[in-house]
């Protein structure tokens, strides 16, 4: 992978107006700037945006602590060549959506093509597919931290095995093994509990044979009251038939003694019916004594009524001429209160507009009192313009200060940190990570203490300027709270003169519409005054009284014809009464000798059915023992049938204890079946734990790959030291009993004699460390498949006097070939001037940003 150019906006502390980091300008490269200001950032990243994981993310906000603080959202774009091909990453995160988005392009004809997934592990497959290189092996291979380049060179021999391991990502054999000895406890587990679970089935097993002779008895029992049931049944069947024909002979003899009691039944109805005939034939005939009487008044009666309906007829003509007579006069009345009404409101209007004219003159006064607090308001609204200005100006100054309060704020803390890890008792440098002698650490306290006071220094400045700042707004919001109140009054006081205005207006028009009203009210009243509204109506009313007299209603006639009609209003009842009374002698004579014959009939059929009755009686006394006899064999076959649902409840149980059994068989199968098989995968994970143990494939790949290293670094330590060193891995070593140890020493040669490692000291462990790391970067990026060309150095140059530094440069210089980009990161001054490029990282108000020089 080489980097061609490196684009982020709000990344870490980047801002939006990042320049593009282009890296055709350079092979190799310083990026130097002081601490915080975002050196390494460039290199985080890369590394988020390719594969979406840098320093930074491991705390609680994860992904969002990597956006700028007071951004919403972040993007970093990476171009690269892999293979001659060149392809662009583009990463972006929305932190107030929590949305993430990942773009993969390659470049075809000047043109970016998508070859992006449908979704975003999709996509990051791919790029590790081109790249062939997961996150952590690119931290091993490319991307050499602080404080790693001699981690491996320093280590005892005896724990450089471990380091080497985890350099060589052997870890995932060890979660392997932990899977297969977890698994293989696992299957333990479950051959226990099968071995168990046979014990259990052996034992239900074991019944098998009591079950089946106790079927045989409960079956054979069974067959014997089954038989016995069916003997019982059709003795039962033959009585129930002998008591189903004395029932019908039964139900007969209750039918003819329904029959007699109907009988009787109907011979009182009938006694009771000649009694009533005889008891109204005998009111009929005191109503016949009574005949002369009621015929007279019934004549006098109609004649009566006859006159009533000559009376009537007058009566209601009268009545609907005087109905008539009322609606006239009622118009009359209505006529002469309409003209008094119209009179009455000409009169109120006129009072009203004479009103208007007397108030013309203090109304006019108050419009004027109106129009002169309208001009006061006015002036005010001009004020209230020039406070809103004045603490706008006010509110973005504050606002500025605060920033500025936060920056030195933040800037303090840092000052903090880095004051409590140099008063540390054991302290390292906060920059390269190396023990500090004690002058060098009192000068750094010393810094960093005045840095401390005067950064306390401006936050105070600050804090007294945002002071005065709201001291000046409260008066401000105090005056334009006092002014916002008194405008509040301007829609009222409009309102008001707007009213008093129309009032003017309409004072002006009354003394117009006076004498037009004037002109209306005089005739009217002159019209009113003579009764001269509703002549027609009153000859009209004179016409109609002369009618009702003509109509000679007696209404004293009326009343004694009334009066006599209401006496003789009983007669009309007694003459229908009389009528019937004529033909109920008639009627009931002849029913009362209807009614003799037909209880002489009655009589003699309800002696005939007595004597069938009595008969059929005598042939159902035997009734009651047959009933006793159903019941006493009811009994004994519910006795029976109980015993063969107790028989067959135990065949059912029996049954399902076989079926249990035939079960437990089926399954000790299964189970059996099931334990050779786990024993089959409890080998297999044993053998599997052993093979991805320490001693199985981490060894082997530990020792394949130490003669590859040993190549490799002598390789690389020939370039750096011109030939004149070389470096010996040594996996075992004789010890004084004899045995062989494991171990992992190294020699080194200098073509006259073979030391240890530790006896090196300076440049020469400084070039010994630098290749061994070179080597084993190389390796594990050739073992992934991958074509690393790209090699950022961020480790901690600051402990380097000038002789270290010369030959840093110098080791640097030796290596360019086996590289295409370098770059090497660090705050020391005084290597700039050992690089022909320089990236300068700055951090301004609106984000860090750099500069390439040279």
């Amino acid at each position: 992978m080489i980097p061609v150019s490196l684009y982020l906006r709000n990344f870490k502390s980047y801002g939006e107006d990042t320049p593009v980091l282009d890296f055709s300008q350079f092979d190799i490269a310083l990026l130097s700037g002081e601490n915080g200001n975002g050196k390494s950032s460039l290199a985080d990243a890369i590394a988020w945006c390719v594969w979406g994981k840098c320093k930074g993310m491991d705390g609680r906000g994860g992904i969002d602590d990597l956006v700028r603080t007071g951004a919403d959202d972040m993007e970093v774009s990476f171009t690269f060549e892999e293979e001659g091909n060149i392809y662009k990453v583009i990463r972006k995160r929305d932190k107030r959506r929590s949305q993430s988005a990942l773009d993969f392009m390659i470049k075809q004809e000047d043109v970016f093509v998508p070859v992006s997934g449908n979704r975003i592990d999709e996509t990051q497959q791919k790029i590790q597919e081109v790249i062939k290189l997961d996150y952590e092996t690119y931290l091993c291979t490319g991307y050499l931290s602080q404080g790693k380049a001699d981690l491996f060179a320093m280590k005892k021999p005896n724990e450089r095995k471990e380091i080497l391991a985890e350099i060589l990502n052997l870890s995932v054999y060890e979660k392997l093994e932990r899977k297969a000895l977890d698994k293989r406890n696992e299957l333990r587990l479950k051959l226990e509990w099968l071995e168990r679970e046979l014990q259990n089935l052996e034992n239900q097993l074991s019944a098998k044979d009591d079950i089946e002779k106790e079927m045989s008895r409960v079956m054979a029992v069974l067959a014997a009251v089954q038989d016995k049931e069916k003997a019982a049944r059709e003795q039962l069947a033959e009585l129930n038939r002998r008591k189903q024909e004395k029932e019908s002979v039964k139900e007969r003899v209750e039918s003819y003694q329904d029959a007699i009691n109907r009988g009787n039944k109907e011979i009182d109805s009938l006694k009771k019916d000649e009694a009533g005939i005889r008891e109204r034939l005998e009111s009929y005939k005191k109503i016949l004594e009574k005949e002369t009487g009621i015929q007279k008044s019934y004549a006098e009666l109609r004649e009566l009524q006859d006159r009533e309906k000559v009376l009537n007829n007058k009566f209601q003509r009268t009545a609907e001429l005087m109905r008539h007579k009322e609606r006239l006069e009622g118009q009359i009345r209505i006529r002469e209160q309409d003209m008094l009404h119209r009179i009455q409101i000409l009169e109120k209007e006129i009072g009203q507009l004479q009103e208007k004219i007397l108030r013309e003159s203090a109304v006019k006064k108050e419009w004027e009192r109106c129009q002169k607090k309208l001009q006061e308001l006015d002036i005010l609204e001009k004020k209230l313009a020039g406070l809103e200005q004045k603490a706008a100006e006010a509110a973005q100054e504050a606002a500025a200060l605060t920033a500025k309060r936060d920056a030195v704020n933040r800037h303090l803390d840092e000052i903090k940190e880095r004051y409590k890890a140099l008063k540390a008792a054991q302290a390292d440098c906060p920059v390269c990570g190396r023990a500090l002698d004690d002058q060098h650490k009192e000068q750094l306290i010393q810094d960093v203490t005045r840095q401390g006071k005067s950064a306390k220094q401006d936050i105070d400045g600050i804090n007294e300027s945002l002071d005065n700042l709201d001291k000046q707004r409260k008066k401000i919001e105090a005056r334009y709270r006092e002014i916002r109140l008194k405008l509040k009054e301007r829609g009222k006081i409009e309102g008001q003169a707007a009213l008093l205005f129309r009032q003017i207006e309409d004072a002006r028009e009354a003394e117009k519409k006076i004498n037009e009203l004037n002109k209306q009210a005089i005739p009217l009243k002159q019209q009113y005054e003579q009764k001269a509204f509703a002549e027609d109506l009153v000859n009209r009313l004179k016409e109609l009284e002369q009618q009702v007299v003509e109509t000679g209603y007696d209404a004293g006639e009326h009343r004694i014809v009334q009066e006599r009609i209401k006496k003789l209003s009983r007669i009309p009842d007694e003459w229908e009464a009389l009528q019937k009374a004529k033909a109920g002698m008639i009627s009931g004579t002849e029913s009362l000798v209807r009614i003799n014959k037909m209880v002489d009939e009655r009589r003699k059929y309800l002696s005939d059915i007595n004597r069938i009755k009595e008969d059929l009686q005598e042939s159902i006394k035997d009734f009651p023992d047959i009933l006793q006899k159903i019941s006493e064999l009811e009994r004994d076959m519910q006795n029976i049938q109980q015993e063969i649902r107790n028989r067959e409840a135990e065949r059912g149980a029996l049954g399902e204890r076989m079926e249990k059994i035939r079960e437990a068989e089926a399954l000790r199968k299964q189970k059996i079946t099931e334990l050779q098989e786990f024993n089959k995968q409890l080998e297999l994970y044993r053998t599997l734990a052993l093979i991805y143990g320490k001693q199985g494939i981490q060894a082997a790949i530990i020792e394949n790959a130490i003669p590859e290293l040993q190549d490799e670094a002598n390789r690389i330590l020939a370039k750096i030291t011109d030939g004149r060193l070389a470096v010996e891995f040594l996996t075992q070593r004789d010890t004084k009993s004899g045995s062989v140890m494991e171990t992992l020493d190294i020699k080194i040669s200098d073509g006259m004699d073979t030391r240890k490692y530790e006896t090196y000291s300076g440049g020469e462990e400084f070039r010994i460390n630098f290749a061994i790391r070179i080597a084993l970067a190389k390796i594990l990026a050739n073992r992934a498949g991958a074509n690393m060309r790209m090699l950022i150095l961020d480790e901690g140059f600051g402990v380097l006097d000038e002789q270290g530094r010369e030959r840093l440069v110098e080791v640097i210089n030796a290596i360019r070939d086996e590289f295409d980009k370098i770059l090497v990161i660090t705050h020391v001054r005084e290597l700039k001037d050992s690089f022909p490029v320089q990236i300068e990282v700055v951090k301004t108000p609106s984000g860090s940003t750099f500069e390439i020089v040279g």
